[in-house]
């Protein structure tokens, strides 16, 4: 065979064999960027679902939010050598979106005890950096359908207890936690009797606090808050105001303060820093937005807002700008061994 044939027939050869390296590579992105309605295939890593736009909970409790669908995503890890079908939680970031805590922390901490964590990330599929300076920039509604979305999909694992599906949240998704109590909030999605099992909330927001008047309807999973005595973001008296009233509605409630702690005490990296920018609601009187009904009331006296105009217009003339992170490594650790003996009762785990 002569050079230039030789050589025509190596180019060929490259050229095919680019094109097949090509195939497996665009191969590869379409399967990254599936879109899962079920997990009977049993992947792991960054799955893509779908999830819903409610623009408020008001929409979300009464599905308001239409048929369309937004596809986000999720990260999964299941637990090395699982034996039969494991108990799983889904994890709800805060304000500055998916943490490496969230998986360097949590994700592992829950994959060493046996359970499942599906890391779901509402912001970035969404476009968003983060919401600590306009809580408004997109609505906290999103973090809840989120949740309950992930839980429908996680139902459909065949390695998962579907009626041992958990989910924990930090401070944004922390609130999320709360509103997963109510029967309303679950059925802005879930049709059957799927729910999860536990919900852990991080130091929520509970200056504003979704509930019902008279109580509401219960999904019956128990709580645990774990609040920092130093928070000045979200300060853990007001969620102590609130604990009494969920207590009287029959929500089971385990109640943890770590002292010496500020937002974000259970970070892995030791840090203090103050954001400057971040809005806060913690100087203004407490309100209870009625999920049901659209009345708002005063948490501590029961004063009935004329209107949600009213509750806006207050709350333009207290919120402030300015508070403080930071983790507490040993508190942080406490936090862990917290979060196990409180799942190991809701999972009946051995």
């Amino acid at each position: 065979m002569k050079w230039g044939a030789a050589n025509e027939l190596v180019q060929l050869m490259y050229f095919r064999t680019s094109l097949v390296l090509l195939a497996l590579v665009l191969s590869g992105l379409a399967h990254a960027d599936q879109v899962y309605a079920d997990l009977s295939s049993q992947p792991t890593g960054v799955i893509h679902f779908n999830s819903a736009n409610p623009k408020s909970k008001w929409d979300l409790v009464h599905r308001r939010y239409g048929a369309e669908r937004t596809a986000i995503w999720g990260t999964l890890s299941m637990p090395a050598n699982a034996q039969g079908r494991v108990p799983a939680m889904v994890i709800s970031h805060g304000s500055n979106g998916v943490s490496k805590k969230l998986f360097e922390r949590w994700a592992k901490v829950f994959n060493d005890m046996g359970i499942a964590a599906f890391v779901v990330d509402s912001f970035a599929p969404r476009g968003v950096n983060g919401t600590m300076e306009d809580q408004t920039s997109l609505s906290p509604a999103v973090n809840d359908v989120d949740a309950l979305f992930a839980l429908k999909l996680l139902a459909t694992d065949p390695r998962i207890d579907a009626r041992r599906i958990g989910m924990i949240g930090f401070s944004r998704g922390g609130t999320v936690a709360l509103e997963m109590a109510m029967e309303s909030f679950r059925r802005g999605v879930i049709d059957d009797d799927l729910r999860f099992a536990a919900l852990i909330a991080f130091y929520p927001g509970c200056s504003q606090i979704w509930w019902e008047v008279p109580a509401p309807a219960l999904t019956g999973a128990p709580l645990m808050l774990a609040l920092g005595e130093k928070d000045d973001y979200t300060p853990a008296r007001l969620c102590l105001n609130f604990v009494p009233r969920m207590q009287h509605a029959g929500q089971a409630v385990e109640v943890h303060v770590y002292p010496d702690s500020y937002h974000d005490f259970d970070n892995t990296e030791a840090y203090f820093k103050y954001h400057a920018g971040a809005t806060s609601a913690n100087r203004c009187p407490q309100v209870l937005f009625d999920s049901q009904h659209g009345t708002y009331y005063r948490l501590a006296g029961g004063e009935q807002y004329p209107s949600l105009k009213s509750v806006q217009d207050e709350l333009k003339t207290c919120l402030i700008r300015g508070v403080s992170s930071g983790a507490n490594l040993q508190q942080g650790a406490r936090s862990v061994e917290d979060v196990k003996v409180f799942l190991g009762k809701a999972f009946q785990l051995q």
